[in-house]
């Protein structure tokens, strides 16, 4: 008797495999709503010179607050404040990328500087990017200041500093990211 029933049963689900349910019968499945994908991060970078000035920059004031937390310099000033428009397009299955660079030329520094930046995101994440940002001389030397980090919307982030020469002040690159999922 249970071999017979065994046997029905297998039957039975051969059958609606093979098929398809029967007649009466509704599937139903709930399509999870996707997180938009990112389409555009709009990145701001403060380039601060970091000296021994005891005059507080107003354009930096907040950011000066915050560096004094974490590095030990007496004073701050804002030498550029460069924004890059990053265009995310879809590289692969499941990632979206986009580039782009921008020359600073600040009246304090001796040769000007190129922010180079590379913006990815995962398809379905409307929150976070992750930014490889380059700080160099545009003659292509070894970058002064090299950093990878993952970034909210709104996060200011203090990447590094980094000395040119010896004689040559500290320059300290803090970036914000705007991220607009479409």
């Amino acid at each position: 008797m249970n071999e017979m029933v065994k046997k029905s049963i297998r039957c039975a689900l051969i059958g609606v495999l093979v098929l398809g349910p029967p007649w009466g019968v509704a599937l139903s499945q709930e399509a999870e709503a996707a997180a938009p994908d990112i389409q555009n991060v709009l990145l701001t970078f403060h380039l601060v010179q970091a000296d021994g000035f005891t005059d507080d920059d107003p354009e930096i004031s907040d950011v000066a607050t915050e560096l004094r937390k974490l590095l030990s310099f007496q004073g701050y000033r804002l030498l550029s404040t460069s924004v890059l428009n990053i265009g995310l397009a879809r590289a692969r299955t499941y990632t979206l990328v986009g580039t782009g660079s921008q020359r600073i030329i600040a009246g304090d520094l001796a040769q000007p500087l190129a922010i180079g930046v590379e913006v990815s995101a995962t398809r379905g994440s409307s929150e976070t990017v992750r930014a490889k940002v380059t700080l160099a001389t545009p003659a292509g030397l070894s970058p002064l200041l090299e950093a990878s980090v993952t970034i909210r919307h709104g996060q200011r982030v203090v990447l590094g500093s980094a000395r040119r020469t010896a004689d040559e002040p500290v320059l300290i690159l803090v970036v914000t990211p705007r991220i607009d999922p479409s």
